[in-house]
């Protein structure tokens, strides 16, 4: 029973051979470290991808908490792309004008509530309604609309109308041609979006001598308190500075001390009873996607579908006598109610018949015919051309005798 106990596994062991009659030790076996050693020994081995991912992490948050706050909403004065009009924002506020960007609805109200001011509102998508412009309307603000559609001009100005979109071959600068202080300074704009009219119209898209109502680029009421901009691309980063953009935009939107920037979202959407309409908040990619979507289809289905052959003629099985298929189809004019269908049918037939009894062509015309008929049994053209030419049954009753008329003329044809 003596002697000690020799472990086959790497690492220590403490083994002794017990006493006479006491219990055996508990053998014990491990690799010499403490569980602190061997999570310090793993973490060496991965210290390169943590620190890595600690830095990460940390640019990230950096990133997030001291990132301006920018919008890649087209006109938004917080957007830096091209499409943008942080430019147009922040020269603004180095003349000393308030700008605020409102995210909403409320946000505007409020805003033109403390202090009166410009509103630039753009609202391209349409997301508020009636009630909601007028609101604003109601407030003692400028106004300066941009590419405005016909339910805001009817609420905040209704004085101004539009007039379609700048013509294609409008491609160069607009001058300014009125005597509008604003306008005139710029000069000239970059051409495009829409053309309006009102009791102040600059920028005229069309040739100048031609007659009829003048329209522009810029239009306003006589006192200025309302402007519409009719392309809102003169007010983008990528455009503000060719010919007199920036003149125009700086003088338009910076003749008041604070400008309130609004462009409703669909958070601005009136909460009502009637459903909205889910085609309004889908991006705008969805419609190209589903046209494409279907022509995938279509051509999946002209490459996968079954083609047929040509025409085989083959022999009817049965024979089937006239006279089941006039009755056929007479039952068929009967069930559907077809009266006109049928009088022209027995017309068309009656006058191919008596042709033929009378020896004339059957291409002959119905007059012809009438009076052929006329000839031959002695009856009047009038009576012979209401009977056979003008004649329209209006119930079934009335198509059985006149049915009934036919056969018996046929008769007396054939008689005489």
């Amino acid at each position: 029973m003596g002697g000690a106990v020799v472990s086959t596994r790497p690492g220590p062991t403490v083994s002794t051979a017990p006493p006479s009659g006491q219990r055996e030790s508990v053998e014990i076996i491990g690799d010499g470290g403490s569980v602190g050693r061997s999570v310090g020994t793993v973490l060496r081995r991965f210290r390169p991808w943590i620190v890595l991912g600690a830095l990460l992490l940390i640019v990230v948050i950096a990133g997030l908490i001291g990132a301006p706050r920018e919008t890649l909403s087209p006109l938004s004065p917080s957007n830096p792309a091209p499409e943008g009009s942080m430019a147009v924002a922040e020269v603004l506020r180095q003349q000393g004008v308030d700008v605020i960007e409102a995210s909403s609805l409320t946000e505007a109200q409020d805003a033109l509530a403390a202090q009166d001011g410009t509103l630039l509102l753009h609202d391209p998508d349409g997301w508020l309604d009636n009630d909601q412009l007028s609101s604003l309307k109601d407030l003692s603000a400028r106004l300066v609309l941009i590419e405005p559609g016909l339910t805001i001009l009817d609420v905040l100005a209704p004085g101004i109308r539009s007039a379609g979109v700048v013509p294609a071959e409008a491609a160069g600068p607009l001058e300014a041609r009125c005597s509008a202080e604003d306008p005139s300074t710029a000069g000239t704009i970059t051409s495009g979006g829409q053309v309006y009219r009102g009791e102040l119209t600059c920028f005229p898209a069309g040739n100048p001598e031609q007659s009829g109502a003048a329209s522009g680029s810029y239009a306003a009421t006589g006192a200025l308190d309302v402007v519409v901009l009719g392309n809102g691309a003169i007010l983008s980063n990528g455009v503000i500075e060719d010919n007199g953009n920036a003149a125009l935009v700086l003088r338009t939107l910076g003749n008041s001390a604070s400008l309130v920037w609004y462009q409703p979202t669909p958070q601005d959407l009136a909460v009502t009873d009637q459903p909205v309409n889910p085609l309004n908040l889908l991006p705008e990619f969805v419609n190209p996607l589903m046209l494409w979507l279907l022509l995938t289809a279509l051509a999946a289905i002209v490459w996968r579908a079954r083609r047929l052959g040509p025409l085989v003629e083959e022999p009817m099985p049965v024979v089937v006598r006239a006279a089941e298929t006039a009755e056929g189809r007479a039952r068929l004019y009967q069930d559907a109610g077809s009266i006109n269908r049928a009088a022209a049918n027995l017309r068309a037939a009656t006058l191919s018949r008596i042709a033929l009894m009378l020896r004339i062509p059957a291409s002959s015309p119905a007059s012809a015919v009438v009076e052929a008929a006329a000839r031959r049994t002695g009856r009047s053209t009038q009576e012979l051309d209401l009977l056979l030419h003008t004649h329209t049954p209006l119930s079934d009753a009335d198509l059985v005798r006149w049915s009934q008329e036919l056969d018996t003329l046929e008769k007396e044809i054939n008689q005489r």
